[in-house]
């Protein structure tokens, strides 16, 4: 049965589409079956791997929630193991649709409920931004995680967005009604540069965040440092962990980052370590890659 993951934050410029992408990607290589669904009307994480015209589905995100169906709306990315259900709103038309119907707000949930046994991990990338699409995704999720960069301002933001918009969500004490309940919310440190002020207020928001929540949202053990990786892997279409395997120096490297962070999210997987195809060189590029750099 697929476990599925939000990405959210009603913040844009976290990190979400590349957490998203990357998470998916050292899950696809330590071989599980994950299918990433692009939520955002910007369509970055539909262009983060590349597919090939014939892998590609007739149909989309649009189709996927509103005929709660995933038939033909499923494309095949370059790495084994990794789908993806392409955006394909960018003028944001699905979001009016979604507030047509107060159930409309389900149908990504029936749609992916189909999907259950044919993925072992489904992965939703967001938009950054409070809305009804960012509500149907949580929704649809068993867990949430959010990228949260270790600075006073974005901490701030986080806990009058991110975690207002879930209280928000949550009916009345006293009162019950037949609805999904919030899933749980994994924060993940995200660009965490090594100074020690840095590592302070890292320190600051796990204290905050469990005083606040009382508990209810976690803040995970590893983060993720600002590495120059990140912007290479995307330009080559590929998951972070194989372009920086090793790394020299007391940062570790995406590969080790990535795995550790799998780890503590899945402990049943802590017996497996990624594999791909290391025959194709990392600096190799196609001119396809060339074109994208350049632009």
């Amino acid at each position: 049965m697929a476990k599925i993951y939000g990405i959210v934050s009603t913040k844009g410029g976290v990190g979400k589409t590349s957490l998203c992408a990357n998470l998916g990607g050292i899950l696809a290589d330590m071989g599980q079956r994950v299918l990433l669904v692009d939520g955002d009307y910007q369509q970055t994480l539909s262009s983060y791997y590349q597919i090939d015209e014939i892998n590609r589905s007739k149909h989309a995100l649009t189709r996927l929630i509103q005929s709660y169906d995933p038939t033909d709306c499923i494309s095949k990315t370059s790495i084994n193991n990794l789908d993806i259900v392409e955006s394909d709103d960018p003028e944001g038309r699905l979001l009016e649709w979604l507030k047509q119907a107060t159930n409309n707000v389900f149908y990504l949930a029936a749609s992916l409920k189909k999907l259950e046994d044919k993925y072992d991990y489904i992965l939703i990338d967001s938009q950054g931004a409070k809305g009804i699409l960012q509500e149907s995704i949580i929704f649809a999720s068993d867990a949430l995680i959010s990228p949260i960069i270790p600075d006073v301002l974005e901490s701030r933001e986080f806990m009058r967005g991110t975690i207002q918009m879930l209280k928000d969500l949550e009916p009345p004490q006293g009162m019950s009604f037949h609805m999904p309940k919030i899933p749980p919310l994994y924060g993940v440190i995200y660009r965490q540069d090594r100074t020690v002020n840095s590592e302070k207020i890292a320190n600051a928001i796990r204290k905050q965040f469990y005083d606040a929540t009382k508990g209810q949202i976690s803040i995970l053990n590893t983060f993720v440092p600002m590495m120059s990786a990140y912007k290479k892997a995307s330009g080559l279409f590929q998951p972070v962990h194989r372009i920086e395997v090793t790394r020299q120096g007391p940062t570790s490297s995406a590969h080790d980052i990535f795995l550790s962070l799998v780890y503590e999210l899945l402990p049943h997987l802590s017996d497996i370590t990624p594999t791909w195809d290391k025959t194709a060189k990392d600096g190799l590029q196609s001119p396809v890659t060339q074109i994208r750099e350049a632009v």
